[in-house]
């Protein structure tokens, strides 16, 4: 199963092909130039593989938390995209396939960083079984969601980030995060379970999740 996979959620996007085993070959986006650069550099994924865009069988977007106009780019190119070749589109929280994809268990918290020291975050209640999103996701200073998390207390909270620079600024112990997550790859296994499942999402209705308001305009 060939798929394309976008993540246009971060500063720096990256679109994809993949399949059941792993990421084939990737594009990382230049911050603030997806508008212009994401569908070229889909098509160079396709001309570096020697395949047409009739190949795939799927595409898996990102839809959030995350860059409110990245996220809105991201998300009608795929819908255009699924449109166009009449293929299924799987919609996946980035923070669904950060805890799917874990090998920890319990209460897990999955970590990004926001805007105006804040940061995106929720909890969730997993086991090998299901996993569970406890309440919405959320917008809070990084001492906030070490408050919300003593409540968990016991159990302990095991964070989960996506790049090791935000760690060394944290204040807690390296002991919290079970492992370091890579978007891209928990995005790919994500998206292909739900549609290795038969699951897709509706193309007219499909919208990004917007947990923050734009940056624009906030106030301090």
């Amino acid at each position: 199963m060939l798929v394309v996979g976008i993540d246009t959620s971060i500063e720096k996007g990256i679109v994809f092909l993949g399949q059941p085993e792993g990421i084939l070959t990737k594009r990382v986006i230049d911050p603030y130039t997806s508008s212009g650069k994401l569908l070229p550099l889909f098509d160079a994924l396709l001309k570096e593989r020697e395949l047409e865009p009739e190949s795939l069988k799927g595409i898996i977007v990102n839809l959030g938390p995350g860059s409110f106009t990245g996220l809105r780019i991201g998300v009608s190119l795929a819908k255009s995209l699924a449109f166009v070749l009449k293929i299924p589109l799987v919609g996946v929280s980035a923070f669904d396939s950060w805890v799917f994809s874990s090998s920890a268990q319990g209460i897990l918290c999955p970590l990004r960083r926001a805007h105006s020291s804040r940061v995106y975050g929720a909890f969730y209640r997993k086991d090998k079984k299901m996993m569970t999103r406890l309440g919405d996701y959320f917008f809070l200073s990084f001492k906030r969601i070490l408050k919300k998390s003593r409540e968990f207390s016991p159990p302990r909270v095991s964070f989960l980030i996506s790049n090791e620079s935000w760690l060394n600024e944290a204040d807690f112990s390296l002991s919290t995060f079970p492992e370091r997550i890579i978007p891209e790859e928990t995005l790919l296994k994500f998206g292909i379970h739900r549609l290795t499942k038969g699951e897709s999402d509706d193309i007219s209705s499909l919208t990004p999740l917007y947990v923050a308001p734009p940056k624009i305009g906030l106030s301090k």
